[in-house]
């Protein structure tokens, strides 16, 4: 035991407290070993640090892993752990052994049940309870023998009371997990830099770059490689995951929508059109990946593709049918299938298995009842007797029985004590031409409730002991010789519905940018207006307010007047609280902020780790919005206003420094301009083209200019004369001022040249017509022109602002019509209905 060799007096209260709780089956009380020196030289380290100093890690630790990894409507979350957990170097190499050889037999027997099946034909696996499993996929019978080796495979391992290693589950078509375990890893280092340095913790860069290079063994003859990575998309639970993977590795992440399979090639669908694909690193289930072929239909499904991977266009990773290997009718019989393919005993095997028959004379109380059709299904031997027996006397033949896995236990801290918790160790393996590489760590997971690691609970770190500081060295991989691929310059090409989604974050960003400015320069005037009460006030502050109440001047921007006689300024709160936090309005704050939101979740594989981490003060600032009512105070709603701009424009300049005009990046700025063009116009259309008084004119046009941030500039500039025309040529006429109507016009047009052609030469694309259009009319356009009034309306300026604005739909009618209508998902067809209408 770890007491053994401590003094209660030498350790930290906060583990002394731990060690004195008695432990049947824990892994630091009971199966520390007799010189656990892993331990020793972690809590070594950490006996100088208080319960406080714990628990602020644990708080750090916290709000790094949240970063971009929970969803706004999700609040599962993983707890990581400040403590890692330690194997020593002698029990990671027993492991690492039985691991290896796992791997191996498992890609034989993968090879055989879709080859040649001689261990069906020679009864070592029955052939009915393998063709009755779902996992198994009668159309992997006709790929390749090169496209049924496996490639990344997990296995999830627990120690039984006894100390012996026994694995729970093997996954070996989509093996979770991973992202998550590099992630907590740069966490852990960055924490916890001290102690890691100090125990001699093995890296994991070398695993990463095994599987970079084991990749890139499938495209080293290739001159533009592509390799993708496949998800189910943001409803995935696992999605922050595979974008983490996606930033991380540099490879595209793509959904189902984004591919389609032309000419036996798979494609993936981005601005330039379709490109080839050449590896597909999927973490979509068998039974969902081609609905062409597949009984199953599903959205996540891609038609064509085992023909495709039949034809040797693709390589897809893992291989079609490896679901099956972690099927009953495989694990159950996997020690006897070793001792056939390897001709010895398996070093790490599963739970005991026993059939009907042998489990009669059993305690049932110690044994889990499971079907062969579905391993997750599980009676429990004690509660579910009854139900066990009808089972048995139904169906026998289709049950068996396992012992219950008893999990032992790890220090987690919670609630500032350590508190013992069960874990399982997920491990990961590598196949490569040379052989089976093992990733040195392990994901350390607690879920009491599932034993899943796909459901949120706890993990830890998990560190491997190197012994000491020498064999750091022997893991130092020499240099490869550089391939031809490798000195080429090459940019990942990204969807068109990412690219898509850019667009509209640079909207969203935009527009709840622009209603800020609008709800704080109108709580400004209300405000003002119940200091000193006026007839001037009173109107600037009802124009105002008709044009929130109408979205005149907030999404969606209605071009059609509405006049509303009486103005109460009573209500003029109601209205701000409405913009502010109505999820009924389309246009409030709370809306645009979960608009804005939800895109980013869509591009996080983009986003740097500062961008993330203000997309995650932003959905805090939507659930304080959530939480708000009428009766908040002016002074509260604008420190919220505050935070929410201050916010947004740190997620701007996040993006600024970092944002290609390439790779379909530009369409985020595309979007900003567009949206503001938008508001520019429908700022003035609203607000200033009924003749009005001068000082009501003044102190229109200087709220106007203040939701754009140009009061100052417009001040500086016609210092000595300013008019409801001074602030129009400024705002709408000056190509050089960055503010104005024409300049965002002038760098759309700029932007558009990184739009792929898509016109004849000597043609113009008909969205470069719509902003050729609005410049031409902008730049033919004077002042005064604009300000002339007729009968008391500036008719001018209405039909100036419809005439952009009509050509800025066409321009979004457009883009999406040539680059974005192909990311359209396809719908199933309804055979019924067909079959109604032919008959």
């Amino acid at each position: 035991m770890y007491i053994k060799n401590h003094s209660m007096s030498a350790l930290p209260k906060w583990l002394s407290l731990y060690l004195k709780t008695p432990h049947v089956h824990d892994e630091l009380a009971n199966h520390g070993g007799d010189s656990p020196e892993q331990w020793d030289t972690l809590f070594n380290r950490l006996d100088s640090l208080t319960a406080e100093d714990i628990s602020s890690r644990a708080i750090e630790i916290s709000q790094l892993l949240q970063n971009g990894n929970t969803n706004l409507e999700s609040q599962s979350q993983w707890h990581f752990d400040p403590l890692p957990f330690m194997f020593s170097k002698s029990e990671w190499a027993l492991l690492e052994e039985g691991i290896k050889q796992r791997t191996i037999l498992l890609n034989k027997i993968q090879q055989d049940i879709y080859g040649e099946q001689k261990l069906l034909l020679d009864g070592h696996i029955s052939a009915q309870q393998l063709y009755q499993d779902s996992n198994y996929l009668r159309e992997g019978f006709s790929l390749p023998p090169e496209e049924l080796k496996l490639f990344f495979t997990a296995l999830d391992v627990y120690r039984t009371p006894s100390g012996e290693f026994k694995v729970l589950a093997d996954h070996c078509q989509c093996p979770l997990g991973m992202g998550l375990l590099v992630e907590s890893r740069i966490i852990a280092r960055r924490i916890m830099a001290e102690e890691f340095a100090e125990c001699n913790v093995q890296q994991i860069k070398g695993f990463l770059k095994h599987f970079q290079e084991g990749i890139n063994e499938y495209t080293q003859y290739m001159e533009d490689p592509r390799v993708v990575i496949l998800t189910q998309g943001s409803d995935d639970p696992n999605y922050n995951e595979h974008a983490f993977l996606s930033a991380y590795f540099g490879y595209t992440l793509v959904q189902s929508a984004d591919l389609t399979v032309r000419n036996g090639e798979v494609c993936l669908k981005s601005l330039q059109g379709l490109g080839k694909i050449n590896v597909i690193i999927r973490w979509v289930a068998d039974r969902f990946i081609d609905s062409l072929e597949q009984t199953e239909y599903s959205l996540h499904g891609i038609p064509g593709l085992l023909q495709a991977v039949r034809e040797g266009s693709v390589k897809v990773l893992n291989p079609f049918g490896s679901g099956v290997l972690s099927s009953p009718v495989i694990q159950c019989n996997l020690a006897k299938l070793s001792e056939q393919l390897l001709n010895k005993p398996l070093i790490i095997g599963e739970p005991n298995y026993y059939n009907v028959e042998q489990a009669k004379a059993l305690d049932w109380d110690l044994l889990e009842f499971v079907s062969y059709k579905n391993k997750r299904v599980k009676l429990d031997g004690t509660k579910d007797v009854d139900k066990i027996t009808l089972l048995i006397d139904e169906e026998p033949d289709n049950y068996y029985f396992q012992d219950k896995p008893i999990f032992s236990t790890a220090p987690f801290w919670d609630d500032g004590k350590l508190i013992a918790k069960p874990v399982i160790f997920r491990c990961y393996a590598l196949t490569t031409k040379n052989g089976v590489e093992v990733l040195p760590s392990a994901l350390c997971f607690s879920n009491e409730i599932s034993n899943d690691p796909n459901v949120s609970g706890w993990i830890k770190d998990t560190w491997i002991n190197t012994a000491d500081k020498t064999d750091l060295d022997l893991h130092n991989v020499p240099n490869p010789i550089k391939k031809r691929m490798d000195v080429t310059l090459l940019e990942g090409v990204i969807s068109s519905r990412t690219a898509e989604h850019l667009f509209w974050l640079g909207r969203y960003l935009e527009r709840c940018e622009n209603t800020v400015r609008i709800l704080r320069i109108f709580i400004d005037r209300y405000t003002e207006l119940a200091i000193s009460p006026d007839a001037t006030r009173l109107n600037i502050v009802g124009r105002f307010s008709n044009a929130i109440r109408t979205q005149h001047i907030v999404y969606p921007y209605i071009e059609q007047q509405a006049k509303l006689d009486d103005f109460d300024p009573l209500l003029s709160k109601q209205v701000a609280f409405q913009l502010l936090a109505d999820e009924q309005c389309a246009g409030s704050i709370i809306n645009t902020l979960k608009y804005l939101s939800n895109a980013a979740v869509q591009t996080r594989e983009l986003l740097s780790h500062d961008s993330r981490r203000m997309i995650d003060d932003i959905n805090t600032q939507v659930q304080l919005l959530k939480n708000i009512n009428i009766n908040i105070s002016t002074r509260a709603m604008q420190s919220m206003l505050d935070r929410i701009i201050g916010s947004i424009m740190a997620f701007n300049g996040s993006i600024a420094d970092c944002m290609p005009n390439s790779n379909g990046w530009f369409l985020l700025e595309i979007g900003r301009r567009i949206e503001r063009s938008i508001q520019i116009t429908s700022l003035s259309s609203a607000l200033l083209t009924e003749e009005l008084d001068e000082s009501e004119e003044i102190g229109l046009i200087e709220a106007v200019l203040s939701c754009q941030v140009s009061l100052v500039t417009h001040k500086r500039r016609y210092r000595m004369y300013q008019s409801i025309g001074t602030g129009l040529e400024l705002l709408l006429l000056d190509a050089e001022y960055p503010r104005s109507l024409l300049f965002q016009l002038e760098q759309i047009n700029q932007l558009c040249q990184h739009l792929p052609t898509k016109r004849r030469p000597g043609l113009i694309a008909a969205h470069e017509k719509a902003i050729l259009l609005s410049k031409t009319t902008c730049y033919l356009t004077e002042k005064d022109y604009l300000q002339k009034s007729v009968e008391g309306q500036r008719q001018q300026l209405i039909e100036f602002s419809h005439n952009i604005r009509m050509n800025l739909d066409t321009f979004c009618d457009v883009l999406l019509l040539q680059y974005f209508s192909h990311t359209q998902t396809a719908n199933k067809l309804n055979w019924t209905n067909i079959e109604q209408a032919q008959s």
